[in-house]
């Protein structure tokens, strides 16, 4: 166990004066986020519960779309007539039956319908809520067959490709802790030890409890999750 052995790691390296210093840290995810809803409906797919994976572009949530869909037809619809009747209008300019003005109204009739049908393709396009990233559900909010209304939040999720291990340390050990310098963290849970570098030490220490936060990078394709306790060593003498 790696653990049973960290007694004896300290020894060794205060002989050779390469002291190494532990902080306790948790593992944290930099993407964690509530997904809502941006339409109005009822959820017909939620198939994703408590601590499920996904991939990045997964759809998560499918709103019944009937009703944007008919609208976004019958706004076609209304836009195809406006540009038959532009172009009609058009040819009858050419043998001076309509003036201008009729042709220039009938332009901006067909750029305002253009710009519906925009926004109903938008709304359809919103019936499916996809993965921004690969990662897991913390927790589901909605349920299936439940209506909705826009900005109602249904699944609050988590990356799993973005950790990180944020610890408290000494502010006095800013004397000789530097970004990029090499660290090893323990993973509690997993009784795992992995390398990474410090990411970001903080620019403002704590005035009472005299401390400063850092972050560190975990690249391990093991099975760390947010959550997790650890503890990081540093070796004060690098």
């Amino acid at each position: 166990m790696i653990r049973k052995y960290l007694f004896l790691i300290l020894i060794v390296s205060a002989l050779f004066g390469n002291e190494i210093q532990e902080a306790r840290a948790l593992v944290e995810s930099t993407n964690r986020t509530i997904l809502s809803s941006e339409i109005g409906g009822k959820i017909i797919s939620l198939s994703k519960n408590n601590g499920d994976y996904f991939k990045k572009g997964q759809v998560l949530v499918e709103i019944d779309c009937a009703i944007y869909k008919a609208e976004k037809e019958k706004i076609k619809v209304k836009r195809d007539l406006t540009k038959i009747k532009l172009e009609k209008n058009i040819q009858l300019q050419k043998y001076n039956s309509v003036g201008k003005f009729e042709v220039q109204t009938s332009k901006l009739e067909l750029k305002e319908q253009n710009l519906a049908l925009n926004i109903a393709e938008i709304n359809v396009s919103r019936c499916h809520i996809k993965a921004p990233y690969t990662g897991r559900v913390v927790q589901r909010i909605a349920n299936q067959y439940q209506n909705i209304k826009p900005q109602e939040e249904l699944l609050e999720i988590v990356s799993s490709n973005s950790l990180e291990v944020r610890a408290v340390v000494p502010a006095t050990w800013i004397s000789w802790l530097t970004i990029g310098q090499n660290i090893s963290i323990i993973i509690d849970e997993l009784d795992l030890q992995i390398k990474s570098k410090v990411l970001q030490i903080d620019s403002v220490v704590d005035p009472k409890s005299q401390t400063i936060n850092i972050r560190a990078k975990i690249n391990s394709k093991e099975k760390i999750i947010a959550g997790m306790s650890a503890t990081v060593q540093f070796k004060e003498n690098q």
